[in-house]
């Protein structure tokens, strides 16, 4: 089980004991999704970017993106949705929602993301920024006409339940990027 810590931002309807062991290990994991993915299902992981854009800050998002003291507000953000998917099998095996505070991060970095297909962990992890990841929420994902569900195009038959962690990625005390990282269950089921 996780820590205490941890079981308050589980919601109470996860029985997270239940869940695929490789599941719950990406739930709580602090490394990089892909390179987990990639070494447990044994085949390349493909960062298939669905959308990314620069877009003006919003005054809620100063809130959740909250800056360190003594950081200057900075007025834009990069959002980015990508899939996850095998690249010999074709397996959605995740899909996340990021949005990223671009002006906190080197030009280094920056250049990387605008290439669209690296995953947000690698490209922290190829120029060695330290970060630190602070889950924020685990639970199951409600999809509907406001919000698509992404595994559709992806997964034969239905897609049934999807669990999600919502978590900051914080770098020299600022919260720079907000990740919700949504897993299907299916595809983690064994057998």
């Amino acid at each position: 089980m996780p820590d205490r810590r941890l079981q308050n931002v589980i919601d109470p309807d996860v029985n997270f004991a239940l869940l695929a062991p490789v599941l719950r290990v990406l739930l709580l994991t602090d490394g990089t999704v892909t390179h987990s993915l990639a070494a447990y299902f044994a085949e390349a992981i493909e960062v298939r970017c669905l959308r990314q854009a620069r877009r003006p800050l919003t005054p809620a998002e100063h809130l959740q993106l909250p800056l360190a003291a003594g950081t200057a507000a900075a007025g834009v953000v990069i959002e980015r949705e990508v899939l996850l998917l095998g690249c010999t099998s074709g397996t959605a095996y995740a899909h996340a929602y990021s949005t990223i505070r671009s002006d906190l991060l080197e030009p280094a970095i920056q250049e990387l993301l605008d290439s669209a297909g690296t995953g947000i962990g690698e490209l922290l992890s190829a120029r060695n920024l330290e970060t630190y990841r602070e889950i924020t929420h685990i639970g199951y994902c409600a999809y509907g006409e406001q919000r698509p569900d992404p595994f559709l195009a992806f997964i034969a038959g239905p897609v049934g339940a999807v669990i999600a962690r919502d978590y900051l990625i914080r770098s020299r005390g600022a919260a720079v990027i907000k990740v919700r990282e949504e897993f299907p269950l299916r595809v983690y089921a064994p057998g």
